[in-house]
C-alpha cells in the first residue's frame, strides 16, 4: 500500500492481521474472547442478535407477514407448478411472430397500393404553380392549424380545412395552411392526432412545389383509405408511413409537427435506417477522400460534409471505410486495418461512423493527388472482401470525393472493373471553379454509379441521396422481389405519462394537448419510447418515362421521342412496432421474479433486454442501438477478468440465436442492480426460439435456483362464484403494476371508456365481470390469427388469403384471464391491509410509516401511519413548483410489484437466509432528512417438494427512529452499556470506539456520523473493508459496463484563430497565389510532362472561414450555456487517496473526487438507488463518448461469519506511534445485515475504495482489444435476399450532371417500340 500523506516509511508496511475467535470449530462452547482485544466480541455479538430479533419480531407483526403466508399456503385454489421454459418460449414466439405478420401484410397493402395509384397517375407540371397561388392544398404537418379539442365538426371541407380563404391577412391562413381537429390519443402515446387523415412532412431541404415532389404527394393521398382499413384490421397498428423518394414522408395518423425557433428541423426521411435499409441492398462503401493541397476551404468543408452525410445513410448491415489520398493512400482511422497493415472494412455502426467522423473532422490538406494509387487499393480492398464473401456480401461502390479528376484512368477499371462492374463508381465534385467535369462523369457513367458535381454546403444532403435510387435499380428491376426489411432498436421521442409528470418537474395538465408545447420549453424532459420498424420498397412500374417528367432538356437527336429507360424506386412504405407491443406478448407474470425476456437480431444486437440502457441522464447514447447480446449479459468466470472475454458457452448461445436456431443454455452471470451499485452472481437457464420473418430471435430467462417453479392459480370467476369489487378493493390503498396489460379496450377506448389510471381501468372490468359472470367475454386472444389462407387453409407469408381480417370494433377488449384471476385471489389473500382496526400504536413504537405487500400478480397494497397523510392530494396545484417538487408517495414509485429492486433482493435473498428482512437506505443520503429505511421478505408457497415466490411484504421505517433503537440496543436499559470482560463500559455512544450497520453489499445503514449514511463502506473505512475482504467477509466481484459514457474534453480550439494577422493575411494571399498557379498548371495538364498520374496544388492556409452549417464533430457535443449547471456551491472535492485494487493488495491512487466527471442533481425516491429529477450532467465544453467502464462490488459472504460469530481483527503497523486498531464484526440476524465495532484511539491511516465505475484504459497492452471490438461484428448472418445485379441495368443512361440525355442505339430502339404500341 503506498504512502498517505505523512509517515510513508511506516505506513507503506502495514499488516492486516486477522485474529480469529477461537469458538471456531467449538460451536457449542461458550465465546471465549481473545484477551489482548480490546472489543468483547461477546457484547457486539449480543448486541447483533439482539437488534436483530427485535427487527423480526416487529416487523413481522407490522408487515402482517404471517397472515400473508397462511394465506397463500391454506388457499386451495394455488399450486406450484414446474414450467417447460422451452415451451414457453416456442408458444410466445409464435405469438409474435403473427402479431409482426399482420404488420408486413399492412406495408404490403400499402405498397401495392401506392404502386398501382402511382402507375395511373397523371402527371401534371403546373401543380405546384397552383399550390403557390393557392388553388391546390394539401395536409402539410408543418402548417397545420389545429382546431380546439371541443369542435364538434359540421361545414364542409372548404370551410374547414382550406384555411387560406378565412383570413387572406393572417400569416397563419396564407396558401398551403390547413385546419384540423385533433385528439390527444394513448394508442399513440397522447400525441394529439386525426385518425381520418394522413399529414405530410417535407424536409427544409425540399421544395414542395417542384413538380415532381408535388405530383408524387397528389397521387399519394390516395392511401389514406389503406391506412385507416389497416388500423381498423389491427388495433394495435402504430404510425404508418409512406417516405418517398422525393424527399416528403406522408404519416398516419395525421399529427402536427413541431417547430421551434432553436430548433431547425432536420428530419429526413431518406436518411432513417427503415428507408435506407428497403430502399438497397446492404452494402461494401469505400470512400475516397481527396486531401491534396487544393482542398482547402469551403472546398475541405464541402468534402467533409458529403462524407459525414454518405455515413449518415449507413446501417448496421451495411461495410464501409475510409481512405484519404494525397502522394499515398492511408486509412482515415488507423485502427481499422488488418495484421499487415492493410485497410479493412468495418461494419456501420454508431460507434464506427463516430471514429470516422473525429478523423475525417481533424484531415490536413498537402501534397499532391495520386488517383492511381488510391483507385487500385480501393478496387483490391472490395475485390478482396468480394472473393472472400465477407462484409455486406451484396452491393459494392467506391464513393470518390475530390475536386476535380485529371482524367479517366480507364486501365484501372478495365482490370478491375469489367466486364460485369461488381463495383459501383459514385463521383463527387467539389467546388465551383472547376470546368473539366467529363473524367468524373466518365467514371460514373461507366460503371453503373451517379455523378454529381457539389458547389455549396446547402446541396449536399439533397447530392449525397442521389446514390441510393441507383443502388435500388436491380431490386426495381426484378419487380416482384419486395424484401421486407426490420431495423435495430430505436428511440421515438414520447409524451411524459402521468405518474412521471412529477418526476420530470412538470405540472399535470388539464388535458393532454398542452404536452408538447411543454416538451419544447427550455427545461423540460423529452422521453423516449423504444421501436422497431418495418418497411418495404415501392417500385414504378413504368419502365420509361418522359423527359418533362424527369426534369431534363429535351434532346431531339438523341432522343426523339423523349422517352427515357427508367428503374424508379418511388419510396419505401412502413410502420412502427413498439418495443412494448412486443413485450405484452411476453407477459413478465409468466416469467417469473428476477425472470425476464430479450430479443436480438441477425447482427446479435439487442432488440430489448432489461439492461439496455440507451439514456445518458437525457440524453440518447450515441451506441444505443447497437449494444451486442455479450456487452449485457456479463458471464462470471474466476479465471478471466478482463474486458470482453469471449466466453464460449455465452458466444455459442449467441451464434444459435443469430442463425435463428432453437435451444437452451445454462450460464452463471453477474447481475447488477440499482445503477451498477449492487451485484450478485446467479445461474440463469437460458431458453431461446425465432421469430419467422423477421431477423429476431426471442430468449427468455430463469433463475436455475428457484425459476422454474411457479405459483399458479387464480380464483375462478364463474357463474357460481360472485366477485365484488368494492369488497376486494374497498379503498385506493393498491396499486397494478402500470404497465402490465390485465384489461384494455382497444383502440384507447371511446371517451366514456377512457380511465386515467391502471387501477380505475381495472375496476370498471371487475365491475363487468360481476354483472356479466359467465357470460363475460373475455376478448379474443392477444393477437388475433392469421386469415387463412385460399385452399389447404394453412397460412403462408405469400400465400393468397382469403376476405382478411375482420375488424375488431371500437368496443371490443382484451382480458388476460390468467392474471386477473391471480389479481382477484391475490386481493383476496391481501385483504388485510384493508382492515380499520388501527395500529398507529405499533407503526410508532417502531417508527414504521408504512407497511406494504406486493404480489406476483402486480399488486401493490399499504397501510400507513402518518400525522398526516400526503396521499390524499394526490393532483398538482396550481401553485406547483417545479424546482421544489413535493415528496412522492411510496406508491407512486413502488409500484411494479415484481419489477421492483426491492422485490428481486428479497426473493434472492430467501435462499441464504428465509428467515430475514432485506434492508437498504437511499444511496448517500448522508444527513438529508427525512429519509426512510426500507425492508422486505419474500413470501414462498411450498407444495410437493417444490417451493417458488408469491409475495414480498415490507416496511418503510423512519431512519431516525431506526438508528435510535440500534443505538438503545448497544447502551441497554440503564444507558451506559454493557459491562465487558475487562470490567469496562461499551456501548456505541463511547468515545472509543466506532459502530457501522453495513447492508450485504457494503453500504451503511446505521453510523454515529450521519454524513456516512448510505455511503459506500470503503469510501470512509477501506482498510478494514480489505481485510474483511481477503478474509472472504465480503466478496469482490468485478464488473463491466459495456454501455458507459465517458465524457471528454471537446477542443475546439481558440477562437483568436480566426483573426488575420496582416502576417496571416500576407501568407495566405501568397499561397493562394502559388495555388492558382498549381490549378492552371492542372487544367493545362502541363503537371503530366513529369508524372502522368500526378495532379498538383500548394495548400491554402488552414484557418477554417465562417460558414453556416451544422458541426458534425459536436453531433453529441454540449454547452454549459445549453444544459442545466451543477449548482455553484457543491460538494468539496476529497484529498483522500482512493484504493484501486487489482491484485488483492490495496494502494493508493488518485485522490478520491466522486463528482470528477458528473455532477447528479438527484432526488432520492426509490430506497436503494435514486431517480433523476431533471438530472444532467455539468458539461462544460465536454463531449459525451461511448466507452468501457469497469468497477469492484462487494457482496456480504454469510456462511464465512456464521462459521465464526464474532470475527475478530487487529490493524497493525498502520500508523508512525505502532498503536494497534481493534475491530470486531458480526452478523445481524434475520436480517441482511452486518456489525461492525472499530477502535478509533489509534489513528489509523485509512485508505479509500470506491465502487465508482472507471474508465476501461486500453493502453497499447490492451489497444488491440479496443480496436477488434470496433472493427468486428462477432458472428453475423446478412439479411436476405440480398440483390444487387441485373441485366437490365445497363439499358439506363441516367447517371448525373447532365442536362440532355445522349441515349445509346439499344435504349433508342426499346423507345420507338414503346411508342408505336403506345400509338
Amino acid at each position: 500500500m503506498a504512502a498517505g500523506p505523512r509517515g510513508a516509511g511506516v505506513v507503506g508496511t502495514t499488516l492486516l492481521i486477522l485474529t480469529i475467535s477461537s469458538t471456531i470449530g467449538q460451536h457449542n462452547q461458550p465465546f471465549q474472547s481473545n484477551p489482548e482485544h480490546k472489543i468483547d466480541g461477546e457484547v457486539v455479538n449480543m448486541w447483533g442478535t439482539r437488534f436483530g430479533t427485535e427487527l423480526w419480531e416487529s416487523l413481522t407483526r407490522a408487515t402482517r407477514r404471517d397472515e400473508i403466508q397462511k394465506g397463500y399456503d391454506s388457499h386451495a385454489d394455488l399450486r406450484v407448478d414446474e414450467i417447460d421454459g422451452f415451451d414457453m418460449v416456442k408458444k410466445m414466439a409464435a405469438e409474435v411472430q403473427v402479431m409482426m405478420q399482420h404488420k408486413i401484410d399492412a406495408i404490403k397493402r400499402i405498397m401495392e397500393l401506392a404502386e398501382n395509384i402511382a402507375l395511373d397517375h397523371k402527371y401534371d407540371k403546373d401543380r405546384g404553380e397552383r399550390l403557390k397561388e393557392g388553388r391546390y392544398t394539401y395536409h402539410n404537418a408543418k402548417k397545420l392549424n389545429v382546431l380546439p379539442e371541443d369542435d364538434e365538426g359540421g361545414g364542409d371541407e372548404y370551410d374547414r380545412y382550406l384555411s387560406q380563404y378565412r383570413d387572406q391577412g393572417d400569416a397563419s391562413y396564407a396558401p398551403g395552411y390547413s385546419r384540423m381537429a385533433l385528439t390527444a390519443n394513448k394508442h399513440f402515446s397522447g400525441i394529439p392526432v386525426n385518425t381520418s387523415f394522413s399529414s405530410v412532412h417535407v424536409p427544409t431541404n425540399v421544395f414542395d412545389g417542384e413538380p415532381k415532389v408535388i405530383n408524387a404527394i397528389d397521387w399519394s393521398r390516395k392511401l389514406d383509405d389503406t391506412f385507416k382499413d389497416n388500423y381498423q384490421r389491427d388495433p394495435s397498428l402504430s404510425w404508418q408511413y409512406f417516405g418517398s423518394s422525393t424527399g416528403f414522408l406522408r404519416q398516419y395518423p395525421a399529427m402536427k409537427w413541431l417547430m421551434y425557433e432553436d430548433d431547425p428541423d432536420m428530419y429526413d426521411a431518406r436518411m432513417r435506417d427503415w428507408y435506407i435499409k428497403s430502399a438497397a441492398s446492404p452494402k461494401d462503401i469505400v470512400i475516397l477522400l481527396d486531401k491534396s493541397g487544393s482542398m482547402t476551404g469551403l472546398r475541405k468543408e464541402i468534402a467533409k460534409h458529403v462524407v459525414l452525410n454518405i455515413m449518415e445513410t449507413l446501417g448496421e448491415d451495411d461495410f464501409v471505410t475510409v481512405l484519404t489520398f494525397s502522394d499515398e493512400t492511408r486509412p482515415l482511422v488507423e485502427c481499422f486495418t488488418d495484421e499487415n497493415g492493410e485497410p479493412e472494412l468495418v461494419q456501420a455502426t454508431t460507434e464506427n461512423i463516430a471514429e470516422f467522423t473525429e478523423a475525417v473532422n481533424n484531415i490536413e490538406t498537402m501534397e499532391i493527388a495520386n488517383f492511381t494509387s488510391a483507385l487500385t487499393e480501393a478496387f483490391a480492398l472490395l475485390e478482396r472482401y468480394r472473393t472472400k464473401k465477407i462484409g455486406a456480401e451484396s452491393n459494392q461502390a467506391i464513393m470518390l470525393v475530390t475536386d476535380g479528376v485529371p482524367y479517366t484512368y480507364e486501365t484501372i477499371f478495365q482490370e478491375y472493373n469489367q466486364p460485369h462492374k461488381p463495383v459501383r463508381v459514385f463521383t463527387y465534385l467539389i467546388g465551383r471553379e472547376i470546368s473539366d467535369l467529363e473524367a468524373a462523369k466518365w467514371m460514373a457513367c461507366e460503371n453503373k454509379g451517379y455523378f454529381t458535381h457539389v458547389t455549396t454546403l446547402a446541396e449536399v444532403k439533397e447530392q449525397v441521396l442521389k446514390y441510393i435510387p441507383v443502388m435500388a435499380r436491380p431490386l426495381v428491376l426484378l419487380r416482384e422481389t419486395h424484401p421486407v426489411r426490420w431495423t435495430g432498436v430505436y428511440a421515438d421521442i414520447e409524451v411524459p405519462n402521468d405518474r412521471s409528470l412529477w418526476v420530470i418537474g412538470l405540472k399535470k395538465p388539464k388535458t393532454r394537448k398542452r404536452i408538447h408545447e411543454l416538451q419544447g420549453k427550455e427545461g423540460s424532459f423529452k422521453g423516449y419510447k423504444l421501436m422497431t420498424s418495418v418497411s418495404i420498397p415501392v417500385y414504378n412500374k413504368k419502365n420509361h418515362t418522359t423527359i418533362e417528367v424527369l426534369g431534363l432538356k429535351p434532346n431531339e437527336i438523341a432522343n426523339p421521342f423523349g422517352q427515357v429507360r427508367i428503374a424508379e424506386l418511388l419510396g419505401v412504405a412502413g410502420t412502427d412496432v413498439p418495443i412494448a407491443e412486443i413485450e405484452k406478448l411476453i407477459p413478465p407474470y409468466k416469467l417469473g421474479v428476477n425472470g425476464y425476456s430479450f430479443a436480438v437480431n441477425n447482427n446479435g444486437y439487442i432488440l430489448y433486454h432489461p439492461d439496455l440502457r440507451p439514456m445518458f441522464q437525457e440524453i440518447l447514447k450515441p451506441n444505443y442501438n447497437s449494444v451486442d447480446l455479450a456487452e449485457v449479459e456479463l458471464v462470471h468466470n474466476d479465471k478471466h477478468e478482463e474486458p470482453r472475454y469471449n466466453d464460449s458457452a455465452l458466444y455459442l448461445m449467441r451464434k444459435e440465436m443469430v442463425d435463428q436456431k432453437d435451444g437452451l443454455a445454462r450460464l452463471t452471470v453477474k447481475v447488477h442492480m440499482d445503477d451498477m451499485k449492487r451485484v450478485t452472481i446467479r445461474e440463469q437457464d437460458y431458453f431461446y426460439y425465432n421469430i419467422s420473418n423477421t431477423p429476431f430471435t426471442l430468449g427468455i430467462v430463469m433463475p436455475s435456483k428457484y425459476g422454474k417453479y411457479r405459483v399458479s392459480g387464480g380464483l375462478e370467476l364463474n357463474q357460481n362464484r360472485h366477485i365484488d369489487a368494492n369488497k376486494i378493493f374497498p379503498d385506493d390503498r393498491w396499486k397494478l403494476h402500470p404497465d402490465w396489460v390485465y384489461c384494455e379496450y382497444n383502440y384507447a377506448g371511446t371517451d366514456d371508456r377512457k380511465f386515467d389510471s391502471p387501477e380505475k381501468n381495472m375496476k370498471h372490468f371487475l365491475e363487468r365481470l360481476a354483472d356479466e359472470k359467465a357470460s363475460f367475454n373475455w376478448g379474443q386472444s392477444r393477437v388475433r390469427p392469421l386469415p387463412k389462407c385460399q385452399g389447404n387453409g394453412y397460412y403462408q407469408a405469400d400465400c393468397p388469403k382469403s376476405a382478411g381480417i375482420p375488424t375488431a370494433g371500437k368496443n371490443s377488449h382484451y382480458c388476460d384471464k390468467e392474471l386477473v384471476q391471480a389479481l382477484v385471489l391475490d386481493g383476496e389473500v391481501t385483504k388485510v391491509f384493508t382492515d380499520e382496526k388501527s395500529r398507529k400504536d405499533l407503526f410508532k413504537q417502531f417508527g414504521i410509516e408504512l407497511s406494504f405487500v406486493a404480489t406476483r400478480s402486480g399488486l401493490t397494497r399499504w397501510e400507513e401511519h402518518k400525522e398526516k397523510d400526503e396521499f390524499a392530494t394526490d393532483e398538482y396545484d396550481d401553485g406547483y413548483d417545479p424546482d421544489n417538487p413535493r415528496e412522492p408517495h411510496f406508491s407512486e414509485v413502488n409500484n411494479e410489484a415484481t419489477d421492483e429492486v426491492w422485490y428481486k433482493r428479497a426473493v434472492e435473498y430467501h435462499y441464504n437466509n428465509p428467515d430475514s428482512f432485506v434492508f437498504s437506505v437511499p444511496f448517500d443520503i448522508g444527513d438529508k432528512r427525512p429519509t426512510t429505511v426500507t425492508a422486505t421478505h419474500a413470501i414462498y408457497k411450498e407444495m410437493n417438494g417444490r417451493k417458488a415466490p408469491a409475495a414480498v411484504v415490507g416496511v418503510q421505517i423512519d431512519y431516525d427512529k431506526f438508528a435510535q433503537n440500534f443505538m438503545d440496543v448497544t447502551t441497554g436499559s440503564g444507558g451506559a452499556g454493557y459491562k465487558t470482560q475487562s470490567g469496562e463500559m461499551l456501548s456505541c455512544q463511547n468515545e472509543t470506539i466506532e459502530c457501522y450497520v453495513l447492508d450485504n453489499n457494503g453500504f451503511v445503514a446505521i453510523s454515529e456520523d450521519p454524513s456516512n449514511i448510505g455511503k459506500f463502506f470503503g469510501e470512509i473505512d477501506g482498510t478494514i473493508l480489505k481485510s474483511l475482504e481477503q478474509n472472504h467477509v465480503f466478496k469482490k466481484i468485478k464488473i463491466y459496463d459495456y454501455q458507459a459514457i465517458c465524457l471528454e474534453n471537446a477542443d475546439d480550439g481558440s477562437p483568436a484563430n480566426i483573426i488575420l494577422t496582416p502576417f496571416k493575411l500576407i501568407a495566405w494571399m501568397f499561397n493562394w497565389i502559388l495555388g492558382q498557379m498549381a490549378m492552371t498548371i492542372i487544367r493545362f495538364e502541363i503537371h503530366h510532362l513529369w508524372n502522368p498520374d500526378w495532379t498538383y496544388a500548394l495548400p491554402y492556409p488552414q484557418v477554417d472561414p465562417d460558414y453556416a452549417y451544422p458541426d458534425y464533430s459536436d453531433g453529441y457535443q454540449y454547452d454549459d450555456d445549453v444544459l442545466y449547471e451543477a449548482e455553484p456551491n457543491g460538494p468539496p472535492v476529497e484529498d483522500t487517496p482512493v484504493v484501486s485494487d487489482d491484485d488483492g493488495e490495496a494502494t493508493v491512487g488518485e485522490p478520491f473526487d466522486e463528482f470528477q466527471e458528473e455532477v447528479l442533481d438527484n432526488f432520492k425516491m426509490k430506497d436503494g438507488g435514486p431517480i433523476p429529477l431533471l438530472e444532467m450532467t455539468y458539461i462544460n465544453k465536454t463531449q459525451p463518448k461511448p466507452c468501457d467502464k469497469e468497477s469492484y462490488l462487494y457482496e456480504l459472504n454469510e456462511t464465512a461469519l456464521k462459521l465464526q460469530r464474532p470475527l475478530q481483527g487487529i490493524l497493525r503497523n498502520c500508523h508512525e506511534s505502532n498503536c494497534e486498531r481493534p475491530f470486531s464484526v458480526t452478523l445481524i440476524p434475520n436480517t441482511n445485515l452486518v456489525l461492525i465495532v472499530a477502535d478509533k484511539m489509534c489513528p489509523c491511516y485509512s485508505a479509500r475504495i470506491s465502487v465508482n465505475p472507471t474508465k476501461v484504459d486500453y493502453g497499447p497492452k490492451n489497444e488491440t482489444t479496443y480496436c477488434e471490438k470496433l472493427k468486428t461484428n462477432l458472428y453475423r448472418q446478412k439479411p436476405r435476399p440480398s440483390v444487387f445485379y441485373h441485366p437490365q441495368e445497363e439499358e439506363i443512361s441516367l447517371c448525373g450532371g447532365s442536362s440532355h440525355l445522349a441515349l445509346s442505339a439499344l435504349l433508342i430502339s426499346f423507345s420507338v417500340i414503346y411508342n408505336l404500341v403506345a400509338l
